[in-house]
């Protein structure tokens, strides 16, 4: 039998991963149907959105509705486990799961194929999660350590897939029935210098960040480094990073949304992180012909002339 099914994977961001609704848009609009979907930390939220089976225009309605709540600005006076406590989190999730699927789910009541990968501290390994609880899924695909609580599932302490695969695409590979992946990938094109030759004290940079901008010295230079939340959420995806290479070679459609200047904690930036996800899309979509675009669209069974081997 020949694998004809799409598989959309997305991978991990945070805020950044609000893009993959944009290229959703892009990818719905050229008439190309996904049949799986799977992804890490945020790109496992909206795998969920997208495979619940609401009209796409419904979910990111949802979704922006859900997101209108800083879901990482409940920070933890007593940080003993991590340094949000999670549950701004937790309601975003839930409450957007509720709007999708009537009330709370598992993942076998999606209308799609979906999984989402975690890492499992109790036996240090990746964590492929395909069926139970959505929202506990979900919650421990992006439970970055330090950052969110772990979440216990079946006995074992599971955080963030980032840390073991941030952009899954071999997991979809390796799905019965898959024959193209499609891959959004959210990986920085411009690696970030600071042109600094030792790091600020702790005092030099909450003062930096307690005046404001107009009175500080003309010659007074902005430190602009990353927040500790970012630190740490860059940290735990540097080994995903090392197999970045090899994950966008198992893409047959590879997506990359330029949003260097789009911070990974800009949750307010819905719209526009929504917009740039999809304008990039389009343009790689305008870069096909109609023929490669065919093969993602339903119907897509090769003619004998396609197929290897001869031909009679």
């Amino acid at each position: 039998m020949i694998p004809t099914a799409v598989g959309l994977v997305l991978a991990g961001g945070g805020a950044r991963g609000l893009a993959h609704l944009g290229v959703a848009r892009a990818l719905a609009a050229r008439g190309i149907e996904i049949d799986f979907v799977g992804g890490t930390s945020i790109g496992a939220v909206m795998a969920a959105l997208l495979a619940s089976g609401r009209p796409l225009e419904d979910a990111i309605t949802i979704a922006r509705k859900a997101f209108s709540i800083n879901p990482t600005g409940d920070f933890n006076p007593f940080p003993l486990l991590s340094l949000i406590r999670g549950l701004r989190l937790r309601r975003v999730a839930s409450t957007a799961i509720e709007a999708l699927l009537g009330g709370p789910a598992d993942v076998e009541d999606l209308w799609k194929n979906f999984y989402c990968v975690a890492s499992d501290c109790s036996q240090t390994r990746e964590q492929v999660v395909s069926q139970g609880s959505l929202l506990r899924a979900v919650l421990a695909s992006a439970a970055i350590p330090g950052v969110l609580p772990p979440v216990l599932m079946n006995g074992d302490l599971l955080c963030d897939g980032g840390t073991f695969n941030n952009f899954p695409v071999d997991v979809m590979r390796a799905r019965r029935g898959v024959g193209k992946v499609i891959g959004v990938d959210l990986s920085s094109r411009k690696p970030r210098k600071h042109e600094l030759e030792d790091l600020p004290s702790t005092w030099a940079l909450l003062r930096d960040k307690l005046r404001p901008r107009k009175k500080r010295p003309r010659k007074k230079r902005h430190y602009r480094l990353t927040s500790l939340v970012a630190y740490l959420l860059n940290v735990t995806v540097l080994y995903s990073a090392s197999r970045q290479h090899q994950s966008r070679q198992l893409t047959d459609l590879h997506f990359n949304p330029p949003l260097d200047r789009v911070g990974m904690l800009q949750w307010s930036r819905f719209d526009d992180i929504v917009v740039q996800g999809q304008a990039h899309a389009v343009q790689r979509l305008d870069a096909l012909d109609d023929k490669s675009l065919q093969a993602y669209r339903p119907g897509n069974l090769p003619s004998a002339a396609d197929l290897p081997g001869p031909q009679l």
